[in-house]
């Protein structure tokens, strides 16, 4: 019998290393997090951001806030406490949330609570917890 010409293999060409995934990130998920904000009322804004609904989850206690009108004026004595940003004319209705932030202002008894609604409407001055509340106001500023 003849002998078969044999072709030889071209030698197997490397693959590309395939991409890695992105690593998951260790935190919870943006929809954990709504979900952990819903449970405890506290309303959703459409356009948050995962730091902003953890920020929401760390510092709001519920989702029913505090209407409030200034009563006396802060003063030079409350200048390091968080009334200090309560800055609006005399006249305003703020909205703050429910949270440690809200009780300290609530305990100088300067402001009278109008009511408690979830959401503010146009006309009320918000007021939010800073994002670097801990640093400014964390040691409970004047009592």
């Amino acid at each position: 019998m003849p002998e078969k010409a044999t072709k030889k293999k071209a030698p197997a060409k490397k693959a590309a290393p395939k991409p890695k995934a992105a690593p998951k990130s260790k935190g919870p998920s943006k929809a954990k997090l709504v979900a952990e904000l819903k449970e405890k009322g506290i309303v959703v804004p459409e356009d948050a951001t995962v730091a902003d609904l953890k920020h929401r989850l760390k510092h709001y206690k519920s989702g029913m806030g505090y209407m409030l009108r200034i009563h006396r004026n802060a003063g030079n004595r409350y200048a390091e406490h968080p009334l200090s940003l309560l800055d609006a004319p005399r006249t305003a209705l703020y909205w703050l949330p429910d949270s440690e932030m809200t009780d300290k202002i609530l305990a100088t008894r300067r402001v009278v609570v109008v009511g408690r609604v979830a959401k503010p409407s146009a006309k009320m001055v918000v007021i939010d917890v800073p994002s670097d509340y801990e640093e400014r106001f964390g040691n409970g500023g004047n009592k």
